[in-house]
């Protein structure tokens, strides 16, 4: 007898690590693509996961700034007939069922996908420069930090700071049980700066791209990375 995995949806996750690129399936376990963005929407429990984004606009979008642009601007020509192109296919966070190895929908795949207006990407937080009072940068975000809030919404309450060496997107900066030993070890050290700081620490500003520090990062640095 096959045992289901937990429902990752119904604690804490860091974003990036654990929904970007996971694949989707429909609720007969159909393909339907995988997750190339997350919308973020604020509501009264904060910034707030309201969606999944697929498709290649939500794609070339991650990668940002002017190249980032450039190629969405290239694709939508290819087909300027077609309506709201320009737009990523967005599925709501409330079809969305468990997320394990993949996240699962409770809907059917033509159900699912719809072109409406987003808010805020996780794409676009992921990246930014995290900046202290005095103007230091003192590395970027490499993740964010979600939790459940009463309504069982996943929020974001806290950010990964750091300066992005390798292994940190397989996970192996977080999970005690990720791979070999010997590389758990050395990605741990060439991660020994990257911390998490809790929400209330920090004001995004989008406009500028950054994230400003209330204090010097030494001091609202939270505990262990690893969950």
């Amino acid at each position: 007898m096959t045992r289901e995995m937990p429902n990752k949806l119904e604690g804490t996750i860091d974003g990036a690590l654990e929904l970007l690129d996971r694949q989707l399936l429909d609720v007969e376990g159909r393909m339907l693509g995988k997750v190339d963005d997350v919308e973020l929407t604020q509501t009264e429990s904060g910034l707030t996961i309201t969606a999944l984004l697929t498709g290649p606009v939500a794609l070339l979008h991650r990668l940002g700034g002017r190249l980032g642009n450039n190629l969405v601007t290239q694709y939508v020509a290819l087909r300027p007939s077609e309506t709201n192109r320009s737009r990523p296919w967005r599925i709501v966070i409330d079809d969305v069922e468990r997320l394990d190895s993949a996240l699962h929908l409770r809907v059917h795949r033509d159900e699912s996908l719809r072109r409406d207006v987003e808010t805020f990407r996780l794409g676009a937080l992921t990246g930014m420069n995290a900046v202290e009072p005095a103007g230091r940068r003192v590395g970027r975000v490499l993740d964010a930090r979600f939790a459940p809030s009463e309504s069982g919404r996943l929020v974001l309450r806290g950010l990964v700071v750091g300066d992005g060496h390798p292994g940190g997107l397989l996970g192996y900066d977080r999970r005690p049980d990720m791979g070999p030993w010997v590389v758990r070890r050395i990605v741990g050290w060439l991660h020994r700066h990257t911390c998490a700081v809790d929400l209330e620490h920090v004001q995004i500003l989008w406009n500028n791209k950054e994230v400003r520090l209330a204090a010097p990062l030494r001091e609202i640095r939270g505990p262990a990375l690893r969950r």
